[in-house]
């Protein structure tokens, strides 16, 4: 399977200001090819709400070419390919398609595939679809530092998408028929992407109360990475021990948590996350010497 991932980044709210695109191309479940373009937009007139989320301004593409030229660069990328963008057909294909109109380009033929709408019909039971949100539960690493940056959200659009087709059969048209794929059994699937990531909405989002008030963990904002030999595969036997501790349990790690668990194989994004925002850690062994009277109740 061949396909392309692309993500735009705007200069201001008309539909044409495209000021980045970035584009990765996978075969064969690899990633082959990974660009950023920078666009001179119509005027190279910016938005200062713009500029703070990508942080391009009028200085950096003060010389860029215009889409034109660009297109003449990625066009084979795109044209008579599958190509995928996170929230697509809201954002990146009806773009592309104002993007012809506006310079006279003749519309490209190409199959448009959306992330975000295969996550929503897969996963209906995310808090919500948002690209961190969808390549945290599959497992990938996310840096919202890189976050905006059109070269980056393709490559990350594009390993959602290898992962879907990995265990998920899509018909020709890339919508599912919910099914695990058969030559990749559930117990694959769940065990990579589930059974030792998923921590029950109920810890996450309590209705009850801890057991314990006095506990270290009490109120604390608590994340949880990594594998921990002492709960193998069971996440969410841990989050429920720290819950029980008094622990407010998080899935994601920001400028509030007070405390990330970090186990095995934790992804060096989450710890440069972790560093950078300079938050405290735990390994297993000082967490088991914590909660190992709580560990069979």
């Amino acid at each position: 399977m061949k396909f392309t991932s692309i993500d735009f980044e705007k200069a201001n709210n008309d539909s044409c200001s495209v000021c980045s695109i970035g584009i990765a191309v996978f075969e064969d479940e690899q990633l082959i090819f990974s660009g950023h373009y920078l666009v001179q937009p119509p005027g190279n007139e910016y938005l200062a709400l713009h500029t703070s989320i990508h942080g391009i301004s009028a200085h950096d593409t003060c010389d860029a070419p215009t889409f034109p030229e660009v297109w003449d660069e990625i066009r084979q990328y795109i044209e008579g390919q599958t190509v995928v963008a996170h929230n697509g057909c809201s954002v990146e294909f009806p773009i592309l398609e104002s993007l012809f109109r506006f310079y006279g380009i003749a519309a490209s033929q190409y199959h448009g595939v959306c992330t975000l709408q295969l996550s929503q019909q897969l996963f209906p039971y995310l808090k919500n679809h948002k690209l961190s949100t969808v390549a945290e539960m599959l497992s990938l690493d996310f840096s919202e530092n890189l976050h905006h940056n059109a070269q980056y959200d393709a490559e990350v659009c594009g390993f959602i998408f290898l992962k879907m087709n990995q265990f998920f059969k899509l018909n020709s048209r890339f919508t599912p028929d919910h099914k695990i794929r058969e030559e990749r059994s559930k117990t694959d699937f769940f065990t990579d992407t589930f059974s030792s990531k998923k921590i029950d909405s109920s810890l996450i989002y309590p209705t009850a109360q801890p057991k314990y008030e006095n506990h270290y963990f009490h109120s604390k904002k608590v994340v949880i990475t990594g594998e921990f030999s002492a709960f193998p595969k069971q996440r969410n036997k841990l989050a429920q021990i720290l819950f029980d501790c008094g622990a407010d349990i998080n899935t994601s790690i920001s400028k509030n948590t007070d405390l990330v668990l970090v186990g095995t194989g934790a992804g060096p994004k989450k710890m440069e996350k972790i560093s950078a925002l300079s938050i405290a850690v735990m390994n297993e062994e000082e967490l088991l010497g914590l909660i190992k009277e709580f560990m069979n109740g």
